[in-house]
């Protein structure tokens, strides 16, 4: 790190071999390549003292060689590694800031990277202690922050404690952050100079890059958090318990091992790490973490939309332009990413979007505010940048996607002015005001608890929220209208209203982010409706022979009588698709439920269903589906209504095709998309991978016929969405995702 000078003046470095300041004054010695360097030392104030260090070209501290008391000298190694130098200046103890500039710069063709001190080059030393500051006494709440920097990793360790009895060590000290080798690392402290729990990883240590430490603590209670910023990430603990219980602190100590070590002296950095910027807050109203992450995007905020100087409602059927002001929510309007390059615009009051007009006698070429429609791109509109666009004046031309017509004004002798579809030439430059203030997630974005986050965690909330996935799969908990926008704008409230702490509200944050809370359906993933004519089953047939009547095994042994069909699939050309052995119980349930089977097995494409080759249906109160390697049964004592089968018929799908395609379930790739997506299918999926597989397959086909659903799936499940394209491009033909079937 940069020695950034604290005088009215920067002092400029001799090119002489001594300087003297202050009455300081430090010699080196005659410099040898491959040799020894000597530094000796004179004139040093009581409080201060001497730090030899290695430096690179960019006057940044490379490594601490040393200390040095008055009259004492230092010894150390110079060798190969162009472009660094040694230097020293003067280090007072209690500031632990750099006060004067004693020598000039002594360069080598470099210093190794092994170059630490040895035993006998820190006077008064005792077991490692690198650096140590002590400050007024603190009882109850503080605040302690100051910069890391880690050079070579070890078993290092920062510890806050009370040294009033001359020693302060692990087990002496009531807050600790670990270096433990690549992370650091926290533990839960037993109050009795013992730990209560195993060492948890906050994040990984990168050497080079400096880290703001904050410890936040109160001594009455005898707890603490500990909060790592490093860039726009920021990673902060649990609320944990001091490993000894005392009634203040006063010293903070870095370590270079992990041995009890007692606090006498030290230059606050060594080879391995360096601290600096040591601030201590006592002051509660002092006590904030300024925001890393402050969201500003053009989607997920509000705005009103200006149409010839006047504001646009979207709560009635027609879209009229005649308010001064944003002064209610009809005026409100949030635009979401439709994963094709495209947006919709819904309104604040009414939740409805800007739509393409309808029809009937009044209808003309207005355009319509109406209910969100997943199905057709009417609610899909292009932004183009107007000639007066700038990033401060968000103006655009807006067209739709399907069509040639832009938005552009008309009036109508009931509804006033109104928007419609015009052609370009008639084109209205539609301006976006942002609206700050009404949108939960920039509001949530300024919070403490949304800045511990890291950048993928906010990536992958504020995909969903500002995006049409969060729309979509609207069955929660039995609520068709709860959406994980929704559950979103919820959470967003419950921590804005100001009722959580901080350490609750962050972990409400992990709780949806890690799928505590995260399913999208409860139970098992179903769908209010799905098309029974998907693309490659348009024109599919079936012929199905007399039957044979035998005695058969309808599960695991239970031999009952029925028949065996042979159940074949033809192309709309005639060509053989598939031939399926449909065992039926002689039950008029099991028989029901057959013929039900076959009817929705006409509906699910070939390449989904092209592993199942034997079905056995019977009445059974177990009331199960079953399936794995070519085989489903179906166990029911009632019959299903088609949708409900075919609900769990493609999960069952879904089991076949992972135990056909090398188990892909249980491979790692898919263990990996589960712990990395934000949200999981159902509650049922989260009972293990093999049903998580399963209940994605299941929404899968859901999306398969909706263009919005197989965007927005894309967003809420990224990782099962890319290793099922894997799994289709490696195992399944070539067959298309999504974007092969609706591009075109």
């Amino acid at each position: 790190m940069k020695m950034k000078k604290f005088l009215c003046s920067i002092l400029i470095l001799s090119l002489l071999l001594a300087v003297n300041i202050n009455a300081a004054e430090l010699v080196w010695s005659e410099y040898k390549t491959g040799g020894n360097v000597t530094a000796h030392v004179s004139g040093i104030e009581a409080g201060d003292k001497v730090i030899a260090g290695v430096f690179n070209e960019s006057d940044e501290l490379v490594r601490a060689m040393s200390t040095i008391s008055e009259g004492d000298s230092v010894e150390f190694n110079v060798n190969t590694a162009g472009g660094e130098y040694a230097k020293a200046f003067v280090w007072n103890e209690k500031s632990l800031e750099p006060v004067d500039d004693i020598s000039q710069k002594i360069t080598a063709d470099g210093i190794t990277d092994d170059a630490i001190f040895s035993d006998n080059q820190q006077p008064n030393r005792v077991d490692k202690v690198v650096g140590y500051r002590t400050f007024d006494a603190v009882e109850g709440e503080y605040m302690i922050k100051l910069d890391v920097t880690v050079w070579k990793k070890g078993d290092n360790a920062i510890v806050i404690g009370d040294s009033s009895n001359g020693v302060l060590n692990y087990g002496t000290s009531s807050a600790i952050l670990l270096f433990n080798g690549d992370n650091f690392a926290v533990r839960n402290g037993a109050g009795n100079g013992n730990y209560a729990a195993n060492a948890v990883n906050l994040c990984e240590v990168q050497l080079n890059k400096k880290y703001e430490i904050v410890f936040w603590g109160n001594t009455n209670d005898n707890t603490y958090k500990v909060i790592i910023t490093e860039g726009k990430n920021r990673y902060t603990s649990g609320s944990l318990h001091s490993r000894t219980n005392g009634e203040s602190i006063d010293t903070i100590a870095l370590i270079s091992n992990g041995k009890n070590t007692a606090v006498t002296n030290g230059c606050y950095s060594n080879f391995a790490f360096t601290g600096k910027n040591l601030t201590v807050i006592t002051n509660p109203e002092d006590m904030v973490l300024e925001p890393i992450h402050v969201y500003e995007g053009f989607e997920g905020l509000y705005y009103g939309m200006m149409v010839d100087g006047k504001y646009v409602r979207g709560n009635n059927g027609r879209l009229t332009y005649d308010y001064d002001s944003v002064s209610d929510d009809s005026a409100m309007f949030i635009p979401r990413d439709m994963g094709d390059g495209s947006h919709a615009f819904v309104c604040k009051s009414s939740n409805n979007r800007m739509t393409t007009p309808g029809t009937g006698i009044l209808s003309g070429n207005n355009l319509q505010s109406a209910a969100y429609s997943t199905n057709d791109n009417t609610q899909h509109w292009l932004l183009e940048e107007s000639e007066n666009y700038s990033e401060d004046n968000l103006s655009y031309y807006i067209k739709h996607i399907d069509s040639d017509e832009y938005i552009g004004t008309s009036s109508s002798w009931w509804y006033g002015d109104i928007l419609a579809l015009v052609e370009e030439r008639e084109k209205a430059e539609v301006t976006f005001v942002p609206l700050y203030e009404e949108s939960p997630l920039y509001l949530v974005s300024k919070t403490s608890a949304y800045n511990s986050l890291t950048d993928r965690q906010r990536f992958m909330l504020e995909s969903v929220y500002e995006s049409v996935a969060g729309d979509i799969f609207g069955r929660y908990g039995g609520h068709s209208e709860w959406t994980p926008r929704i559950r979103m704008d919820n959470l967003f409230a419950e921590i804005l209203s100001g009722d959580l702490t901080e350490a609750e509200q962050i972990t409400k944050l992990n709780e949806f982010l890690n799928d505590t809370n995260g399913f999208i359906y409860s139970g098992q993933a179903s769908y209010e409706a799905v098309s029974t004519s998907l693309p490659g089953t348009e024109g599919l047939y079936a012929e199905i022979n007399e039957g044979t009547a035998g005695t058969y095994d309808f599960w695991r042994g239970t031999m009952l009588s029925g028949v065996l069909y042979k159940y074949s699939i033809y192309t709309a050309e005639g060509s053989l698709e598939q031939t399926i052995n449909l065992y039926v119980q002689d039950d008029g349930t099991a028989k029901q439920n057959a013929e039900t089977f076959k009817k929705i097995i006409l509906q699910i494409p070939h390449v989904f269903r092209k592993h199942l080759k034997n079905v056995k249906v019977r009445s059974d109160s177990a009331n199960s589906y079953n399936g794995g390697g070519g085989d489903m049964y179906i166990r029911l004592n009632w019959s299903p209504d088609a949708n409900g089968m075919r609900n769990t018929v493609v999960h069952e799908l879904g089991h076949i095709i992972s135990s056909n395609n090398g188990g892909w379930a249980e491979g790692g790739g898919w263990a990996n998309a589960v712990a990395m997506d934000m949200f999981t299918p159902s509650t049922y999926g989260a009972s293990n991978n093999t049903e998580d597989f399963a209940e994605f397959c299941r929404m899968y086909f859901e999306a398969y016929s909706c263009k919005d659903r197989q965007r927005g799936l894309r967003v809420i499940m990224p990782e099962r969405y890319a290793s099922f394209g894997r799994l289709r491009k490696q195992n399944m033909a070539g067959w298309g995702l999504w974007e092969d079937e609706y591009t075109d």
